[in-house]
């Protein structure tokens, strides 16, 4: 027994070792928000307690209401004042999206990522469409931050790879 009990300490230890914490702010009312490492548990609200209940919005040719977050995919949630949060998990150093033809809601990995590093392999990216949102307006972006979200406009449909070096 005593055997078993030192294999799950080391194991945790080993876990716990890749596991990082990354803080997010956010805005009173409505932001763009994403995953930035994989979590135990995805629920929205575990993940954002202050959120506004029932305002976690995915994009794909429509907005979906939805609880549970998934990695590389961009959201819009709401809430009632400013402050952040901080998420715990084992970093996302690859990701690979997929992308519809025009506009897609992504978030990024567990790094800021530069978008001249995003891989377009069928070059489908539109050149100047990443954009985030800050204190209620759009803005053009040069950075993927970890935990944000983003729209980004493909020409068609196909994948993209977020790599950090």
């Amino acid at each position: 027994m005593k055997s078993i009990k030192t294999i799950i300490l080391l194991l945790s230890l080993f876990v716990g070792l890749s596991a990082q914490s990354i803080t997010i702010d956010y805005q009173t009312g409505w932001n763009m928000v994403g995953l930035p490492a994989e979590v135990e548990d995805p629920y929205y609200l575990s993940l954002f307690p202050d959120a506004i209940e029932n305002t976690l919005y995915s994009f794909d040719d429509a907005y979906a209401l939805g609880s549970i977050m998934v990695e590389g995919e961009g959201y819009w949630l709401r809430f009632e004042g400013a402050g952040n949060t901080t998420i715990t998990g084992n970093n996302i150093n690859e990701l690979t999206i997929s992308l519809n033809e025009g506009w897609n809601l992504m978030s990024g990995i567990s790094t800021p990522l530069n978008i001249t590093e995003i891989q377009d392999p069928n070059g489908i990216i539109i050149s100047g469409t990443v954009y985030g949102f800050t204190s209620g307006a759009y803005t053009n972006t040069e950075n993927i931050e970890p935990g944000k979200g983003y729209w980004l406009r493909a020409n068609n449909s196909g994948s993209i790879i977020l790599l950090s070096e």
